[in-house]
């Protein structure tokens, strides 16, 4: 399956992309992951070299409009790890993306900022047009199955759950596990992934198996 990591603007999307692709990789289904940078920055692509993260999985550059004709997504246990750019800069390769995604995660952070971001950009289509926009071109004819990832949570902040009503007022799914906001993991980028599967992050994997949203079993 193909997962799209999106984001309309910079919302600690790369660094979970990384944490999540990890836990995967050390979930006990034995799922396999290859990586995909669809953003110019090129910043999961560089984290992933043998001089930084050294993934034990390999990321390829593809930011391009072409995605869907470049890219096959994966069967079976083998999950395609896709780094998106902001939706609201490279909304060709978005379109690209969206048209074979199985799965969309879009990240956000709890905050007004990155709620008007979202859903009422002052110079940009909303997430939810983008969504739309996408379904006429998918081989269902329907839009990709899209949850909203909240990251860079505080614990016992009202904000998580004010955003969370907020998201789904909107008609989002919204993750019950959230990311917090942690040195660990606003700091890792360009250094070695461990232990993953013990953090948030391996709670948000078993969380999509209970939801049905990874393939599970034989």
């Amino acid at each position: 399956m193909l997962i799209a990591n999106m984001s309309p603007r910079t919302t600690g999307k790369t660094t979970d992309t990384g944490w999540l692709s990890h836990a995967l990789l050390e979930d006990e289904e034995g799922y396999e992951v290859v990586g995909y940078d669809a953003d110019h920055s090129k910043q999961f692509w560089s984290w992933s070299q043998p001089e930084k993260g050294n993934f034990a999985f390999p990321v390829h550059l593809a930011a391009s409009a072409k995605f869907h004709q470049e890219v096959v997504p994966p069967t079976g246990k083998r999950i395609a790890m896709v780094d998106c750019g902001h939706t609201e800069n490279h909304i060709f390769i978005a379109d690209s993306i969206l048209r074979v995604a199985d799965l969309v995660i879009l990240h956000m952070s709890p905050t007004a900022a990155d709620w008007e971001r979202i859903c009422e950009p002052e110079t940009a289509k909303s997430f939810k047009d983008i969504l739309a926009s996408s379904a006429p071109l998918r081989a269902t004819g329907r839009k990709p199955e899209t949850w909203v990832l909240l990251n860079r949570t505080v614990a016992n902040a009202s904000s998580t759950g004010y955003y969370r009503e907020e998201m789904t007022k909107e008609g989002y799914d919204v993750f019950t596990t959230v990311i917090p906001r942690s040195e660990r993991f606003g700091d890792s980028i360009g250094a070695p992934v461990e232990g993953a599967a013990k953090t948030a992050f391996g709670a948000l994997v078993t969380e999509m198996k209970k939801r049905g949203l990874l393939p599970v079993g034989d």
